[in-house]
Formats: structure tokens, C-alpha cells, sequence
């Protein structure tokens, strides 16, 4: 199912030329990891999963079928990462894939790499393999703002993280798609597993949500149609920036025709919440006067500035609010439950923004099952960070945790975890019919406190006609449907028992 090359040598590391990589500017630690690799003879001959390009026929499948793990209740749980080639993110991958062990997740990560020769180099510093994609920008496809400014290596995985991640989706997965400047603490599935009224769980931000964190698994079409949604909507502005022209009225070239994955995906929920296709946060706002756009016409004198508002207070007025189990909470001390927002989507299906206890942002905290580092900007901040929080490994182990691959201790953990949930949800109705009754309660004497007392002599009316019905003989009414004065239809045989059937 992967791709073969043969006779292929990997890169020159030492030497100059294209495909070398720049060594002055790596810090010993990086230069440490790219050691080990540099050690290795090179393999003319080199076959297998770590040259398996995804764009293969049925390789994208058939890789997450060899990594996927098969939880208790069904799902293919797998987590899905994207690293570049220079050494800075290399070592930050390598760090966010120790963390990953020590919960033993690391054998089920697909880890996307920008080509063939980093997967090259990093093939003695990996437990596991490496895949890359020959669908992947290779250059700046065109001249935006956007790309002028901002281009690097992420700009050429916004549009293949998120279709690959729609296809895996939509071949039976439940894929976890996470940042590599992640720490992982607790294994995020185990209350992803009781999220089961939302088939798209993404960390939120400001705004909206972060595209750093997104978890999807088979759900409604309307989910589907969403991740595939942000991927055509960074394809189109990436390569098509001149498009910006039919979508905004105001815009003028040269367009800033943002790509960037995050807003696009908070627009794409927008769009399908409110069930009308919008690009006024995520395109429309980039058109006017920024920093970087300095002869754009000002955005709030713009009509789509007001309708963009309208569309978000439209949005949280269809909020829903739910709760869902911590499993780790008896472990670090935290709440036992943790309360997140629904966005409703078509389908009964809805968008979860996460609560923090699942997908957090700095500051970090151990009860946090992911904190994403996406505060602390620029790799010394990043290392800084990690080391305050001695989390700093990216040489350790990727070894999985032999405790965390035990499959019947996973299946029981689950089981745990579901007891729990059942366990809570019982005592939650409890509670819910004991307010009700208070309420009920707090109804009536309200009633009663509001009821004017009778006159004396009425009271003495209504105690001795009450008196003469204690005393009268008891009369049988007769039933609904009988003969008789019930109301009811006479029977043919005009008695008045109720014949049974």
C-alpha cells in the first residue's frame, strides 16, 4: 500500500547543495537528535512504511488501519501530527511524541512529514514510521498578502491536514489532530469516548476555536461536510487569491486573501450553525485596512462588519450547554465533571468546544489532558516554557509505557470510565426530580398563600354539605364508554359492561 523508491540516497546532510540542511544556527540540543541520524549509513535500497506517500492508492487507509487503535465501545482512535524539516520543529516533535509515550499513545500516531528526506532523517530518532505526501506544496502556489508575508512550512499543511483528516474520518476513524507544541498528561480519548452528543470536539480560543486541537469521528454529514469545507476553502485562497474579487465587493489588489486554517474554521462553524455559508470573519475582515493591508478601506465603516456581528451573537444564541465526566479528576485533584458548549449543527450532530480539562491553553496545569503551547511564540519561548513546566525531553523515550498497551486493562479502564458516567448521569436525575418536587412545593403554597379565606358562615355551608355527602349512599359511575350518564357510547346491548378484546 506505500509507495517504494529505489535507489534512492538520502540527503546530504554535511555538504552543501539543495538539499542540506543549515547547521549554524541549531542549538546543541537539536544538533545532538540530528547526530544520531547523520550516524547512519545511507541504504541505496530503502523501502517500507517510512517512505509511504499518502497520496498512494488506498495508502492513507491501509496506514491508519496499521496504527489505529480499536477502543471498548468501537472506535478507530487514531491521532494524527505534521512536523517540518529544520530542526527547531523537529526537536519540538520529538518532545510532544515522549509525552505521548509515556501514556502509551506513541504507536498510534501518524506522524506527516513536508517529504521524503525528513522522514529520511528522522528515521533513527522515530518509534514508528514516517509519511509524507506528494500532494504537498512544494512552493508558494501564488502572490496573495497572505502568502508575501506569512509563508513557511505550515502554509504547506493547512490544506492536507485537514482533507486527509476529512477522508480518515470518513473511512471509519476517529482521528485526534494535534499540534506537535502539545504536552500530553491523560489520554484525551477517555473522555472524548463520553462526548457522544458532538461528533467534532475542537479546543476553543478566542473567537471561536483553535485549528491547533480538532477531534472528529463518524457522525453526520453536516460534521463531514465541515472539515471538508476548511480544506477547499485554504485550497481555493492558497492557489486562487484573485477569487477574493467574487466574494468580497469592497476587496482591491493586490488581496490579502487570508489561508490561514483557524479562521477559515471558525467561519466554516459559523456557516454551519447558522446553516448559511459565510466569509465575513475569515475573508471579508482580511480585505480591509490592517497592517499588512494598509490601502484597504476601513473595515467597521463596512455593512459586512455589522452582518458579521449579527452572525455571532445568531451563533452563541444557539448554544447549548453540556458536562461530561473528568476520568483523571480523582488522580490530580480537579473537578470530577466539566461543562462544555454545543453549537448545533444539521443532523442532530453539533461542534463541542472543549472543556479545558481536555484541550487547554497555557498556563499548564497537570489536570489538563492537552496544553497546547501556542502562547508562548518562537521556539526559545517554547523550550523555556517546557522546561518551567520539566517537560523538556526531546531526546527520551518513545518507547510506549508497557501499563498503557495492556489491552484488557484499556478495555476495563473504558469501563471504568462509562460506569462513572452511568453512575453520575443516575445521581444528576436525582437531583433533577428532587428540585422539581421543591419547586412543585413552592408552587403550591404560593397557591395557597394567594387562596382568600371564606367568610364564616360560607365555611359553615360547605362543612355540613360536606357532612351530607359522608352520609349519602356510594353510587358506582359507570365507566367511559358504558351505557349510562358517563358520557360515553351506549353498547349494543345497552348494559353497562365494558366488554374486553
Amino acid at each position: 500500500a506505500f509507495l517504494h523508491l529505489s535507489d534512492v540516497r538520502p540527503p546530504v546532510i554535511c555538504g552543501g547543495g539543495e538539499a542540506s540542511l543549515n547547521r549554524s544556527g541549531l542549538t546543541s540540543l537539536a544538533g545532538s537528535m540530528l547526530t544520531r541520524a547523520m550516524a547512519l549509513p545511507a541504504t541505496p535500497r530503502t523501502r517500507g512504511a517510512f517512505y509511504g506517500d499518502l497520496e498512494a492508492p488506498g495508502a492513507l487507509l491501509a496506514a491508519a488501519a496499521s496504527l489505529a487503535r480499536r477502543a471498548a465501545n468501537g472506535d478507530k482512535e487514531l491521532i494524527f501530527m505534521a512536523t517540518g524539516s529544520d530542526a527547531n520543529s523537529l526537536s519540538v516533535t520529538n518532545n510532544s511524541l515522549v509525552t505521548l509515550a509515556t501514556l502509551g499513545l506513541r504507536r498510534h500516531v501518524m506522524l506527516l512529514a513536508d517529504g521524503w528526506q525528513t522522514c529520511e532523517v528522522l528515521r533513527a530518532v522515530l518509534y514508528g514510521p514516517c509519511f509524507w505526501s506528494s500532494r504537498m506544496l512544494r512552493r508558494q502556489p501564488a502572490d496573495s498578502i497572505t502568502l508575501r508575508k506569512f509563508w513557511d512550512f505550515r502554509f504547506r499543511f493547512y490544506y492536507i491536514k485537514k482533507k486527509y483528516m476529512a477522508l480518515l474520518v470518513e473511512g471509519g476513524y476517529a482521528v485526534l489532530q494535534a499540534d506537535t507544541d502539545t504536552v500530553w498528561m491523560h489520554d484525551p480519548f477517555r473522555m472524548l469516548r463520553l462526548m457522544r452528543d458532538a461528533s467534532l470536539v475542537i479546543m476553543r480560543d478566542v473567537g471561536i476555536a483553535n485549528a491547533g486541537v480538532v477531534y472528529a469521528r463518524p457522525g453526520s454529514m453536516s460534521a463531514l461536510r465541515l472539515l471538508d469545507e476548511v480544506a477547499w476553502r485554504v485550497q481555493l485562497l492558497q492557489n486562487h487569491p484573485e477569487i477574493v474579487a467574487r466574494i468580497v465587493p469592497f476587496a482591491r489588489p493586490p488581496y490579502y486573501a487570508n489561508s490561514d486554517d483557524q479562521s477559515l474554521l471558525n467561519d466554516a462553524i459559523v456557516s454551519a450553525v447558522l446553516r448559511n455559508r459565510t466569509f465575513l470573519g475569515s475573508t471579508a475582515r482580511y480585505e480591509g485596512r490592517n497592517k499588512y493591508n494598509p490601502a484597504g478601506p476601513d473595515w467597521a465603516s463596512q455593512p459586512e462588519a455589522q452582518a458579521h456581528k449579527e452572525q455571532l451573537r445568531a451563533m452563541w444564541k444557539l448554544q447549548k450547554r453540556s458536562s461530561v465526566v473528568c476520568p483523571w479528576a480523582g488522580a490530580v485533584g480537579t473537578s470530577s465533571r466539566a461543562s462544555y458548549v454545543r453549537l448545533p449543527i444539521r443532523g442532530g450532530d453539533a461542534v463541542a468546544l472543549a472543556p479545558r480539562s481536555l484541550f487547554a491553553h497555557l498556563p499548564y496545569s497537570a489536570g489538563n489532558a492537552i496544553t497546547h503551547l501556542t502562547a508562548a511564540r518562537g521556539f526559545a519561548a517554547k523550550v523555556a516554557t517546557l522546561r518551567k513546566m520539566a517537560k523538556w525531553d526531546p531526546l527520551g523515550s518513545q518507547v510506549d509505557a508497557p501499563a498503557k498497551v495492556d489491552p484488557g486493562a484499556a478495555e476495563a479502564e473504558q469501563a471504568a470510565d462509562a460506569a462513572a458516567a452511568a453512575k453520575w448521569e443516575k445521581n444528576a436525575q436525582e437531583k433533577r426530580n428532587a428540585t422539581r418536587l421543591r419547586e412543585r412545593i413552592i408552587q403550591r403554597e404560593k397557591r395557597n398563600a394567594h387562596t382568600p379565606s371564606r367568610p364564616v358562615g360560607e365555611s359553615k355551608r360547605f362543612a355540613h354539605h360536606a357532612k351530607q355527602h359522608e352520609e349519602s349512599p356510594l353510587t358506582e359511575t359507570p365507566p367511559v364508554g358504558a351505557g349510562g350518564k358517563a358520557g360515553g357510547k351506549k353498547s349494543r346491548g345497552g348494559g353497562g359492561r365494558r366488554m374486553l378484546h
